[in-house]
């Protein structure tokens, strides 16, 4: 990368290739298994650059969700998640409030808490009601974590999860790209979102279409529990490194 934009995006070369393999990582697994861009790039970003968090995470969020739709566009129900995108309102609302207000330390200790959140999520077995207040609640849970650390899938996966596979990812898709949008804007209205995010994320942006070429050729030759219990792992280390 020419150093003339490493000096204006005010980056280390180190720490942007650090950059660009977390969200090339992310990319990989959150196609191959369904999740994992954000739950893995926040606390690895966090320590690396904080600057990226929440807004580079958001803004390939929504990418990748518009690369995964077009495989499940079919299995999409818009009724099935309508009640939590009503509840992501007041969640952006008050996850933008923490955002703005609250210390950085805070914010790590909530991101690590959203991280370990998502992977007590991911293993657990248990089925909760799905009703208009569950799903309500859980948009409202969505919009927390989406607008403070771009981790907003793991309280609508805790209520859908016994969907079949292919449903719960065409669902989570086209409910992270309306989301994802409606955070954008609500983070460029509080100022949250520059010039600079929007440089930054086209250098990156190669990082994220390899990750994701990767996973189309080679995903499904891997075994799907191994990778996810390896991204597990990884996500449950980077969260403890950021509580201690």
């Amino acid at each position: 990368m020419p150093d003339a934009l490493l000096a204006w995006i005010d980056m280390d070369l180190v720490v942007w290739l650090g950059c660009a393999l977390v969200l090339m990582l992310g990319a990989f697994v959150q196609r191959a298994t369904g999740f994992g861009l954000a739950v893995i790039g926040a606390p690895l970003l966090l320590m690396l650059e904080p600057r990226l968090v929440p807004v580079i995470l958001v803004l390939f969020g929504f990418m990748v969700s518009l690369l995964m739709v077009r495989h499940y566009r079919h299995e999409v129900r818009i009724g099935e998640i309508g009640m939590a995108l009503v509840g992501r309102l007041p969640g952006n609302g008050l996850g933008l409030w923490l955002l703005l207000t609250a210390p950085m330390v805070v914010l790590e200790k909530l991101i690590a808490a959203s991280v370990l959140f998502a992977v007590a999520v991911t293993l657990c077995r248990c089925r909760l009601p799905v009703n208009r207040a569950t799903l309500f609640g859980a948009g409202v849970l969505s919009g927390i974590f989406g607008t403070v650390a771009a981790i907003g899938g793991p309280p609508l996966v805790l209520l859908l999860h016994g969907l079949s596979p292919d449903r719960l990812r065409g669902n989570l898709s086209a409910f992270f790209i309306i989301t994802s949008l409606l955070t954008l804007a609500t983070l460029a209205i509080a100022g949250q979102v520059g010039t600079w995010h929007l440089v930054l994320a086209v250098t990156l942006l190669p990082a994220v279409l390899v990750g994701n070429a990767l996973a189309d050729r080679i995903a499904h030759r891997l075994d799907r529990h191994v990778l996810q219990g390896a991204s597990l792992s990884l996500c449950t280390l980077a969260a403890l490194g950021l509580l201690i």
